[in-house]
């Protein structure tokens, strides 16, 4: 039998959570080939996102809103889809939520 290695008292060591669910709202000037290069990222991770919804913005339609979502992710993996859609050619603004899953 292994003694205890805590303190009585002691708190219990805080668990990491080790899955995520992170929200990508991208905008970008509207082009025909916008949407493969914002799935591209994730496609090369090998994740499918639980939500993609794309709009023309912009009065004028000129510009394109994209909400792409993924749940049960690692962080790691939501970190670098943040970091490849700020890469993505044509994106102008990348706001990023990323948090852990309850």
């Amino acid at each position: 039998m292994q003694a205890s290695t805590s303190a009585p008292g002691a708190a219990a060591p805080a668990v990491q959570p080790s899955t995520f669910r992170a929200f990508f709202f991208v905008t970008a000037p509207a082009d025909p080939g916008l949407l493969s290069r914002v799935i591209e990222p994730v496609a090369k991770l090998g994740t499918v996102p639980t939500r993609v919804h794309a709009s023309r913005e912009s009065g004028d339609g000129s510009e394109v809103t994209v909400d792409l979502r993924l749940t049960g992710v690692p962080q790691r993996t939501a970190d670098l889809v943040e970091r490849a859609l700020r890469a993505v050619v044509g994106v102008r603004q990348v706001m990023a939520v990323i948090e852990p899953e309850a």
